[in-house]
């Protein structure tokens, strides 16, 4: 048995709800880190950085979303959502604006911190916040829709960046900061004039369809089970965090030292990259609610294995592309799977705190690939057996995901 919630012919306010955190995500993800990859490069040659300071600067900004990752569920509760999503935009956009202003490496990586602990307070919130606006049904398209902001700022950055000149006595990577810190103020007054916490607020309800609870009969979830879960799911998303960050802060770079592209090719590559992956999480996301979460998520580290093997076993041209544009395929697919699996197995009251511990593992993830990725390109010269190592791992993932037990839907 199925019941439907406010499945009208009027357009829903959760997909209003939906929209504007895509557009968040946007500048939560698409500029305030993914960007990253493509001013690192300027960055690099103006700063005179190494790989291992290069890794730093992008375990800084990871640092600063793992801090905020460990603050949401008590700042949540206490202030809300939108106030969380529109609090961590404003510090993005003043963190972008004071990296505009500095050339010191020191002073870089504690602004481009505070970036990072705005986006944690931004992509958390908009994506747990699905679980209150849809049914089980619509959660995996749904957090797709949202994720799909991401990349529209992947192609912003990959179309603009190459194009930044020096602007008043500024470097062209500083320019950069300047207009993305302005993009993502004026985001911010969008967010606070449209996100809402709950259905309750505008008297509605979830849209979508509800399962009956325990369809198989079987028990909820105990709260030992709930923990081992999370710790599962927590090591599959950790594998991911490593394996996605270390492929996006180092891909670009690649292409230009290791594949010979100049700068406004790899650009248009990166370009290719972020359109593909705008249809990332609604595809993912789609499937996951049709086949299910498990299946899903083993379908999406199995591209993402491809992708990395790609550029990690070979220095092939046409492979190089192939594994941008799988890669692109995939990207949003496991963030996406998560975030409904956080409403699935806890409910939609419970979900930010299960995502915020499940992000917790994927924080540390990112945090580590960037900096195991530049150590390792010091010692063999190049990010080739970082790569590799990812698509092991990626592997690995496919056989942790098939023994993850379905679930008991929680609403």
């Amino acid at each position: 048995m199925t019941q439907t919630a406010d499945t009208g012919r009027r357009l829903h306010y959760a997909w209003v709800v939906a929209l504007v955190g895509g557009i968040a995500v946007f500048c939560g993800l698409g500029l305030g880190r993914f960007a990253f990859g493509m001013m690192l490069p300027s960055m690099s040659v103006t700063l005179d950085l190494n790989y291992t300071q290069a890794g730093i600067l992008g375990f800084g900004n990871l640092s600063g979303y793992l801090t905020a990752v460990l603050l949401i569920p008590k700042l949540i509760g206490r202030i809300g959502t939108r106030a969380t999503v529109v609090s961590g935009l404003a510090l993005m956009a003043l963190s972008m604006f004071a990296m505009g202003l500095t050339r010191e490496f020191t002073w870089l990586t504690g602004f481009y911190f505070l970036t990072g602990l705005g986006s944690g307070a931004v992509v958390v919130p908009s994506m747990s916040v699905m679980s209150k606006w849809f049914a089980p049904s619509h959660r995996g398209i749904s957090s797709g829709l949202v994720m799909s902001g991401a990349g529209f700022g992947i192609i912003l950055s990959g179309f603009a960046v190459p194009r930044l000149a020096p602007f008043h006595g500024m470097l062209a990577w500083q320019t950069g900061w300047l207009i993305f810190g302005v993009i993502t103020a004026l985001i911010a007054v969008i967010a606070l004039t449209y996100i809402r916490n709950h259905p309750d607020d505008m008297g509605s309800t979830p849209f979508g369809r509800t399962i009956a609870p325990n369809p198989s009969g079987r028990t909820a979830l105990s709260r030992q089970t709930k923990v081992w879960l999370v710790a599962h799911l927590g090591l599959v998303y950790a594998i991911y965090g490593v394996t996605y960050m270390l492929y996006v802060t180092f891909i670009v770079t690649s292409m230009i030292d290791s594949y010979d592209m100049d700068a406004s090719a790899a650009g248009s590559l990166w370009s290719w990259f972020g359109f593909l992956s705008i249809f990332s999480g609604l595809l993912f996301g789609g499937l996951s609610d049709r086949i299910g979460r498990r299946a899903g998520m083993a379908v999406a580290f199995a591209v993402l294995t491809v992708a990395f093997a790609l550029v990690g076993f070979s220095d092939w041209i046409p492979g190089l592309y192939i594994s941008v544009m799988l890669f692109g395929i995939a990207a949003w697919s496991i963030p996406v799977i998560i975030a409904a699996c956080a409403g699935d197995y806890f409910g939609p009251m419970a979900a930010a705190s299960a995502l915020a511990a499940l992000t917790l593992c994927f924080s540390a993830g990112q945090a580590l690939g960037p900096v195991l990725a530049g150590l390792l390109a010091e010692r063999y010269g190049d990010f080739s057996s970082s790569y590799a190592l990812s698509a092991m791992a990626a592997l690995l993932a496919v056989a942790l995901v098939s023994i993850v037990r379905p679930p008991v839907v929680a609403d």
